[in-house]
């Protein structure tokens, strides 16, 4: 089935039964406004991506079609001949160039994206110029997030496959811009609520981030269990004022190999983010340091995390493989998901944090950005460390080899901060009553071409 956004007629109709998908929550923002990554996969139906992710890590053809380099900044980006609003006008170049401007103003956490931008300007109606702030090798993969896709001024007219429809609370409704199912988001209360829903056939996909680690024990028993690898690293990040010896002996302490066999695959074992991009890396073995955690100075620290599945197997793992090795008492506590979002660093600074990184393209270089936009006197290493230019390099090769090779340099630094402690992989585990599922490694797939089975 074509995922291109085809004009419907007035009056006509499209595929009558909707796709129910379950969500563990309803995002406070879309599109530009987006701030996670649940509000990225529903923009990824109201949008088509300028670029989209294929198999095996390949970038196709979105609403652009060509991307050529003309030097170190300057790229000439080219229209697909048929992107066409979902009301049948043809969309512009300036209202692609329009968007980039719009989200570049807004204060959602994504605007800085756009920040790589110095200058995006239309030539003619199919065709742009794009010139970034330093040299990006590979531009396309850059614009291939959710957030550069275009939105209209009229909310009833999209550049994907849906537009928004009006539902009841608890739900988001999504309504075909061609002859496919419109999408209906069922809200869950939490994973085992989903899995039920599921089993009711209230929903024909579950959400791809909560299926219950007990069941992960069992997966070979859902021959309906679609299985893929995210790119969403997990990572525990010790308390702010801790000493970063003893944040070095705390993520020392972790058997990652260990706590993914207790998880029972939920998570892979993960101990930098280049080992996205390797997947099967060796991680180290656990360690004991008990000497720098004497008995007398220890005291009860909280351990919190956002209060979904499987963050709370998660943290109670964490907690007591880090207790074994070192004597610290750890507390797991879970947090609202708006704390997670906005708290982390001032309410829960000197907590241990149990965190998610998702990458925001698909790109190695892309989870280590936003570390090299901090003030100079806060870089890893400090301002003399070059942790900032080896990223600056790693986004200016053509190459994925050497793009990695200056990542893992600039990973060095961070990780000797001890600041972050990657552990594990997330993967995604959708149970699936629709043929023609495909999830990235981003997580954002692409509802339209999913079919729902013929009664």
């Amino acid at each position: 089935m074509s995922t291109t956004p085809r004009y419907c007629a007035k009056g006509e109709v499209g595929v009558s039964k909707p796709i129910r998908v379950e969500t563990d929550l309803v995002p406070s923002g879309l599109y530009g406004a987006s701030d996670d990554w649940t509000g990225l996969t529903i923009t990824r139906q109201l949008v088509r991506p300028l670029f989209v992710e294929g198999p095996d890590r390949t970038l196709r053809p979105g609403l652009l079609d060509r991307a050529r380099r003309l030097d170190e900044k300057c790229w000439s980006l080219a229209l697909r001949p048929d992107a066409r609003w979902s009301d049948g006008r043809p969309i512009h170049a300036r209202d692609i160039a329009r968007h980039i401007a719009t989200v570049a103003q807004q204060a959602g956490p994504f605007a800085w994206l756009v920040s790589l931008i110095e200058q995006i300007r239309p030539v003619e109606a199919d065709r742009l110029l794009l010139t970034t702030r330093r040299p990006v090798g590979n531009l396309p993969a850059l614009l291939a997030n959710p957030v550069f896709g275009p939105r209209n001024a009229d909310p009833a007219v999209s550049s994907g496959a849906y537009t928004m429809a009006e539902g009841p609370a608890g739900e988001i409704r999504l309504r075909a811009t061609g002859p496919w199912p419109d999408i209906t988001y069922v809200l869950s209360s939490g994973a085992e609520h989903g899995q039920r829903l599921f089993d009711q056939q209230a929903v024909d996909v579950t959400c791809p981030t909560t299926f219950p680690v007990s069941r992960w024990a069992h997966r070979a028993d859902y021959p309906e269990l679609r299985v893929d690898d995210l790119d969403i690293a997990v990572a525990l990040l010790p308390p702010n004022g801790m000493a970063a010896r003893r944040k070095h002996a705390v993520a020392a302490a972790i058997d990652r190999r260990e706590l993914s066999q207790r998880l029972h695959g939920a998570l892979g074992p993960l101990d930098s983010f280049t080992g996205l991009w390797e997947p099967g890396r060796a991680t180290a073995p656990a360690r004991v340091a008990r000497e720098l955690f004497p008995a007398a100075g220890r005291s009860p620290a909280r351990l919190v995390f956002p209060d979904f599945s499987p963050n709370r197997e998660t943290a109670r793992i964490l907690a007591e493989q880090i207790g074994d090795h070192t004597g610290l008492v750890l507390r797991p506590e879970a947090i609202d998901y708006r704390a997670y979002l906005t708290e982390l660093h001032t309410t829960h600074r000197e907590d241990f944090r149990l965190v998610l990184l998702a990458s925001p393209w698909p790109d190695p270089a892309a989870l280590l950005v936003p570390f090299a936009r901090r003030p100079a006197d806060q870089l890893p290493g400090g301002p003399a460390s070059g942790f900032t230019e080896l990223v600056h390099r790693a986004l200016a090769a053509d190459d994925l080899q050497d793009r990695l090779a200056y990542c893992a340099q600039a990973e060095q630094l961070l990780l000797a901060t001890g600041e972050v402690c990657l552990f594990g992989r997330l993967r995604s585990a959708a149970r699936l009553r629709v043929k023609n599922y495909v999830s990235p490694p981003s997580g954002w797939a692409d509802l339209s071409v999913c079919e729902l089975p013929r009664d």
